[in-house]
Order: C-alpha cells, then structure tokens, then sequence
C-alpha cells in the first residue's frame, strides 16, 4: 500500500520522499502533496496505509486534514511532523483520536530530529502499527484536554472579549460562560504557575490575564490562529453589534 507525504516545503517533501523510499521499498509508490486540500483528494484516492502530514500548511491544516481523512479512512496511520509543536495542535490532535473508534494509529515527531529517530518513528508507526509521541512532548500530551469552548474562549481571551461579549457570541449566559471560564483556568493552573500558597496567588494574580500568559507559553495560542479568528471575530462583531443597535431601538 502507498504512502503519502503531505508537506508545503518542497525540499522537505523531497527528502522525505526519497528517504522513504529508500528506506521502506516494500511500500512504495511514495505520494506527495503540497497542501491540506491535495491531501485529502489523493489520501481518498489513493488510500495510503500511512501518511506523514505537516501540521501548517497553507488552505487546509494538517490537523484539519487528518480528521478529513480519518472521517473517510479510519484506518490509516498518520504520523504528525512538525516545526511548530503548539499544544493548540496536540489539543485537537488527541480530540480528533478520541473521537474515533478505534482509536487510529498515529506518531507526533519534530522535525529536528536526526534521521536515525525520525526512521525509527516511522517504522513504528507504518510497520509495527503502534503510536510513537515524541518524548520532547510527552507532558503536552498528559495534560487535560481543553473543550470546544475553552480552546475558542482563550482566543477570546487573547483578543479582548468581555464575559458578555463572549456569551453572546457562544449563545450562553454570562453565568455559564464565568462557569466555563472558572474550568479553563483550573486546567491552565498547573506546576510552576503561581507561588506555593493557593489564598496568596488569588489576591496576586489576575486569573484572566495569568490564563492567556500560560496558554502563550504552552502554544494553546499563537498568531496564526489568532489572525484567523480576529477576521471571523470582525464579521461576527459587526452582525452583532447591528442587532444590539437594533434592540436598543426597539425598547
């Protein structure tokens, strides 16, 4: 069965194609493609075993990719390479897994490493059929996952939405929304993110600055998805602040 490499960056694509080859010659013919889109197209063509997916690529993610392909192949292993290891990734990476079932075979590998590890992960993955974590994230990947409404309120968050702001966008009250939001910063509060006194940081810290501070530092926000969400945020803001005008109109 093929294997299909899925990677902007055409000198990599072509050192992962030939390394591939030469490696593993009982799984050719090697597929390449340049964006998220062309790789859901030849994924559902082609049908590989195994895909090696860049997370950032341009029109389509890797990670949005991959859960196209598993929603048409469940079955195929994917083993994640990357520059960028942002948790924002590895937190939709491990949802998507969770959602399906079985789970999928898959491996999540910086590209830094040297080629000796980067075979040795593959192999796993594409011969052995078993999940393989870069150790480099293996505490990334043990943390508590954040829900839909928490990765979307640390955007929020991040671009200066009020509570109210934020529950009229979520269509939630302002209660469920400071609920919610009391949850995320519980899950942000880990190790090493305050003093030893819990009373003492209370009075000290502003949880929702602190929040937005420590999911910078982890990647669960950065700028690309930012400038993503601050043009959809733009196009919700003007519809709503229309029907606010509205109301207040019509009182």
């Amino acid at each position: 069965m093929p294997v299909l490499i899925a990677e902007d960056n055409l000198a990599q694509r072509k050192y992962l194609k030939e390394l591939l080859e030469r490696e593993f010659p009982d799984h050719a013919p090697v597929v390449e493609a340049s964006n998220g889109n062309n790789a859901v197209e030849l994924a559902i063509e082609e049908k590989p075993q195994t895909c090696i997916i860049d997370i950032q690529m341009p029109d389509l993610s890797g990670v949005k990719a991959a859960r196209r392909i598993w929603d048409e192949l469940p079955g195929t292993r994917i083993v994640f390479w990357t520059q960028f290891p942002h948790e924002v990734y590895i937190n939709e990476i491990r949802k998507i897994v969770r959602s399906i079932s079985p789970q999928p075979t898959y491996g999540f590998i910086h590209k830094n490493n040297p080629e000796a590890r980067l075979l040795r992960f593959v192999a796993t993955v594409l011969e052995d059929g078993a999940d393989m974590i870069d150790p480099a994230f293996k505490d990334s990947f043990k943390r508590p996952l954040l829900t839909e409404f928490e990765s979307e309120a640390l955007k929020y968050l991040a671009l200066g939405l009020s509570n109210w702001a934020i529950a009229r966008k979520c269509s939630l009250t302002q209660r469920g929304v400071e609920s919610r939001l009391a949850n995320l910063y519980e899950k942000l509060a880990g190790p090493g993110t305050g003093t030893e006194s819990e009373s003492y940081d209370k009075l000290v810290f502003n949880v929702r600055t602190r929040a937005f501070s420590e999911a910078l530092r982890r990647g669960l926000i950065n700028a690309d998805e930012l400038e993503k969400s601050e043009k959809e945020l733009s196009e919700w803001l003007e519809r709503d602040c229309r029907k606010y005008l509205k109301t207040l109109e019509d009182e």
